[in-house]
Protein backbone atom coordinates (compact mmCIF):
# COMPACT_ATOMS: atom_id res chain seq x y z
CA UNK A 1 0.00 0.00 0.00
CA UNK A 2 1.34 3.40 -0.99
CA UNK A 3 1.22 5.88 1.88
CA UNK A 4 1.34 9.53 0.85
CA UNK A 5 3.55 12.00 2.67
CA UNK A 6 0.58 14.37 2.88
CA UNK A 7 -1.55 11.77 4.66
CA UNK A 8 1.24 10.94 7.11
CA UNK A 9 1.79 14.65 7.90
CA UNK A 10 -1.95 15.13 8.37
CA UNK A 11 -2.26 12.20 10.78
CA UNK A 12 0.75 13.38 12.77
CA UNK A 13 -0.82 16.82 13.15
CA UNK A 14 -4.15 15.34 14.21
CA UNK A 15 -2.54 13.17 16.87
CA UNK A 16 -0.31 16.01 18.08
CA UNK A 17 -3.54 17.80 19.01
CA UNK A 18 -4.61 14.90 21.20
CA UNK A 19 -7.30 13.34 19.01
CA UNK A 20 -8.80 10.10 20.26
CA UNK A 21 -11.38 8.16 18.26
CA UNK A 22 -14.20 8.90 18.91
CA UNK A 23 -13.18 12.13 20.59
CA UNK A 24 -16.71 13.22 21.56
CA UNK A 25 -16.57 10.64 24.39
CA UNK A 26 -13.83 12.73 25.96
CA UNK A 27 -15.76 15.96 25.51
CA UNK A 28 -12.86 17.53 23.63
CA UNK A 29 -13.39 19.73 20.58
CA UNK A 30 -12.16 18.07 17.40
CA UNK A 31 -8.75 19.16 16.15
CA UNK A 32 -8.48 21.50 13.20
CA UNK A 33 -5.87 21.51 10.46
CA UNK A 34 -5.09 23.96 7.66
CA UNK A 35 -7.18 23.24 4.57
CA UNK A 36 -4.08 22.93 2.40
CA UNK A 37 -2.80 20.19 4.72
CA UNK A 38 -6.14 18.36 4.70
CA UNK A 39 -6.30 18.36 0.91
CA UNK A 40 -2.62 17.59 0.16
CA UNK A 41 -2.50 14.26 -1.74
CA UNK A 42 -6.19 13.76 -0.87
CA UNK A 43 -8.29 11.98 -3.50
CA UNK A 44 -10.95 10.61 -1.13
CA UNK A 45 -14.39 11.99 -2.06
CA UNK A 46 -15.80 10.55 1.16
CA UNK A 47 -13.70 12.85 3.37
CA UNK A 48 -15.96 15.91 3.27
CA UNK A 49 -19.61 16.77 2.59
CA UNK A 50 -20.66 13.13 2.21
CA UNK A 51 -24.30 14.12 2.72
CA UNK A 52 -24.48 15.90 -0.63
CA UNK A 53 -26.67 13.96 -3.05
CA UNK A 54 -24.65 14.96 -6.11
CA UNK A 55 -21.18 15.13 -4.54
CA UNK A 56 -18.88 17.36 -6.63
CA UNK A 57 -15.68 15.55 -5.57
CA UNK A 58 -12.78 16.43 -3.33
CA UNK A 59 -11.11 18.56 -6.02
CA UNK A 60 -14.12 20.91 -5.98
CA UNK A 61 -13.64 21.56 -2.25
CA UNK A 62 -9.86 21.83 -2.55
CA UNK A 63 -10.18 24.44 -5.30
CA UNK A 64 -13.02 26.49 -3.78
CA UNK A 65 -11.41 26.60 -0.33
CA UNK A 66 -8.05 27.61 -1.84
CA UNK A 67 -9.82 30.46 -3.65
CA UNK A 68 -11.42 31.59 -0.38
CA UNK A 69 -8.11 31.32 1.50
CA UNK A 70 -6.52 33.58 -1.14
CA UNK A 71 -8.98 36.41 -0.43
CA UNK A 72 -7.29 39.44 1.20
CA UNK A 73 -9.82 39.49 4.06
CA UNK A 74 -9.28 35.81 4.98
CA UNK A 75 -6.66 34.97 7.61
CA UNK A 76 -7.17 31.18 7.86
CA UNK A 77 -9.17 28.28 6.47
CA UNK A 78 -9.23 25.21 8.69
CA UNK A 79 -10.88 21.80 8.47
CA UNK A 80 -12.07 19.99 11.57
CA UNK A 81 -11.29 16.31 11.93
CA UNK A 82 -14.40 14.58 13.15
CA UNK A 83 -13.62 10.90 12.64
CA UNK A 84 -10.60 8.74 11.86
CA UNK A 85 -12.45 5.47 11.18
CA UNK A 86 -12.01 5.80 7.39
CA UNK A 87 -8.22 5.72 7.86
CA UNK A 88 -8.44 2.10 9.05
CA UNK A 89 -9.35 1.13 5.49
CA UNK A 90 -6.90 3.47 3.78
CA UNK A 91 -9.29 6.40 3.49
CA UNK A 92 -8.84 9.98 4.58
CA UNK A 93 -9.96 11.37 7.97
CA UNK A 94 -13.55 12.60 7.86
CA UNK A 95 -14.24 16.33 8.17
CA UNK A 96 -17.59 17.63 9.27
CA UNK A 97 -16.92 21.38 9.25
CA UNK A 98 -14.75 23.98 7.58
CA UNK A 99 -13.75 27.04 9.60
CA UNK A 100 -12.89 30.44 8.12
CA UNK A 101 -11.24 33.31 9.99
CA UNK A 102 -12.16 36.48 8.14
CA UNK A 103 -13.07 40.13 8.36
CA UNK A 104 -15.47 39.67 5.44
CA UNK A 105 -19.12 40.56 5.91
CA UNK A 106 -21.68 37.95 6.89
CA UNK A 107 -23.23 38.23 3.41
CA UNK A 108 -19.87 37.38 1.85
CA UNK A 109 -19.36 34.41 4.15
CA UNK A 110 -22.88 33.17 3.39
CA UNK A 111 -22.11 33.47 -0.33
CA UNK A 112 -19.04 31.27 0.20
CA UNK A 113 -21.27 28.76 2.00
CA UNK A 114 -23.65 28.73 -0.96
CA UNK A 115 -20.77 28.33 -3.41
CA UNK A 116 -19.52 25.35 -1.36
CA UNK A 117 -23.03 23.85 -1.29
CA UNK A 118 -23.05 24.11 2.51
CA UNK A 119 -26.16 24.37 4.66
CA UNK A 120 -25.00 27.86 5.61
CA UNK A 121 -22.43 29.53 7.81
CA UNK A 122 -22.54 29.97 11.55
CA UNK A 123 -20.33 32.11 13.74
CA UNK A 124 -17.97 30.51 16.26
CA UNK A 125 -17.13 26.86 16.95
CA UNK A 126 -19.99 24.31 16.88
CA UNK A 127 -18.12 21.71 19.00
CA UNK A 128 -16.17 24.13 21.18
CA UNK A 129 -12.96 25.98 20.58
CA UNK A 130 -10.16 23.65 19.45
CA UNK A 131 -6.80 23.49 21.20
CA UNK A 132 -4.83 24.97 18.31
CA UNK A 133 -5.99 27.69 15.95
CA UNK A 134 -5.24 31.26 14.94
CA UNK A 135 -6.69 33.93 17.19
CA UNK A 136 -9.05 36.51 15.74
CA UNK A 137 -7.83 40.09 15.70
CA UNK A 138 -9.91 43.25 15.55
CA UNK A 139 -12.65 42.91 12.96
CA UNK A 140 -12.11 39.19 12.35
CA UNK A 141 -14.53 36.41 13.25
CA UNK A 142 -14.47 32.63 13.00
CA UNK A 143 -17.23 31.11 10.85
CA UNK A 144 -18.06 27.45 10.29
CA UNK A 145 -19.71 25.69 7.37
CA UNK A 146 -21.24 22.24 7.43
CA UNK A 147 -23.08 19.80 5.19
CA UNK A 148 -25.88 18.06 7.09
Amino acid sequence: MDVSKGRVALLREIFSQGFRTPDWRHEEPPPVVPAEMFFADNDDNECIAVNLDDHPGVDFFRSKLADIAAQPDVAAVLVNIYDLDPTIYGGWPYAENVHILTSASEDTVQSWATELRSDGAGEGWPYGEPRQHAQATDGQRWWWLSWD
